[in-house]
């Protein structure tokens, strides 16, 4: 079965530090931020009206994912084989549309209860271009905004949800231990020629989200913005390093939220006629070392 689902679009976080997180997600990673009517921030990172929504609240997690489809043949098509399989789908109202800046779209939750948003017809606002305030570009395009690595109690119903159901494909596994002495399977789903643009991880976390991915379109921006994470006293749950699975060098922020930013370059595009199914038995050929976290994510005095 081919999805519908063809990126991964959009991302809703409810943060409870609204101000330190504009701090991390413009002088930081490079976004561009605007107010919001509501208090929250739209982050920008291309052409899009946004990518991801910061809305105020204490959970420190993520709220909704927004997935994007064709057009409206596919949002209905999709929709349909929601409601025959008996899953809960609920039309997006005309407040809804508007809020999310989208033609149409629908709501539905995965097994675990996290809220997923398939739509169609994003407003892009070419009038106004995107403009990194520290000069980043970020991949984007048919791939998405990047990825993301979701916590999950039940791992064989999350991926009979997603691949049987939503139609994702399987891209590989990691059998590992990213912690010393706690044994981790990690799997990989696509939905474009990005490698993955979600991951399942079966770890004891409150958080739904584990992490959230962005890719730029230089291995210096990477460097840059390793140094200001440095400048600024961010801590790095994982150092600089290069993953196994998808090329992907990187290093992991921590966000004001408590969860993870993997900031990286040069993932891998798969090639639909030739890719193969593998296990990999390193989360990374080299670095990544994991580094725990300290009581604060982002100092006072870096605002």
């Amino acid at each position: 079965m081919r999805s519908e689902i063809e990126a991964l679009s959009y991302i809703i976080l409810e943060v409870s530090d609204i101000a330190l997180w504009r701090v991390f997600a413009t002088d930081i990673l490079g976004l561009q931020a605007t107010a919001r009517d509501d208090g929250g921030i739209d982050l920008r990172m291309d052409q899009y009206a946004w990518r991801i929504r910061l809305i105020e609240g204490p959970r420190d997690d993520m709220a909704s994912v927004g997935w994007e489809v064709r057009d409206a043949a596919a949002l209905a098509a999709l929709s349909a084989r929601l409601d025959a399989l008996g899953i809960a789908v609920a039309a997006g109202t005309a407040d809804d549309r508007a809020d999310r800046c989208v033609a149409d779209l629908i709501h539905f939750a995965d097994p675990e209860g996290n809220r997923h948003e398939a739509f169609y017809g994003p407003l892009q606002r070419t009038e106004r271009p995107f403009i990194s305030p520290t000069g980043a570009a970020f991949k984007t395009g048919r791939q998405g905004l990047g990825h993301i690595v979701l916590s999950c109690r039940d791992k064989a119903s999350m991926m009979a949800f997603f691949l049987d159901i939503l139609g994702f494909r399987l891209t590989d596994h990691i059998h590992t231990e990213i912690v010393p002495g706690r044994p981790l399977e990690l799997s990989f789903m696509r939905c474009n020629g990005r490698h993955h643009s979600l991951a399942l991880a079966p770890v004891p976390i409150p958080k739904k989200i584990v992490h959230l991915m962005v890719e730029v379109t230089s291995i210096d921006e990477v460097g840059r913005a390793l140094h200001r994470c440095l400048d600024a006293d961010v801590h790095l749950s994982f150092t600089l390093g290069r993953h196994s699975n998808d090329d992907m060098l990187s290093f992991y922020p921590r966000t004001p939220s408590g969860f993870d930013l993997e900031y990286g370059w040069g993932g891998l595009e798969v090639d639909e006629e030739s890719w193969h199914v593998v296990t990999h038995a390193t989360n990374s050929a080299w670095g990544h070392i994991f580094q725990r976290p300290p009581r604060r994510s982002l100092p006072e005095a870096a605002a």
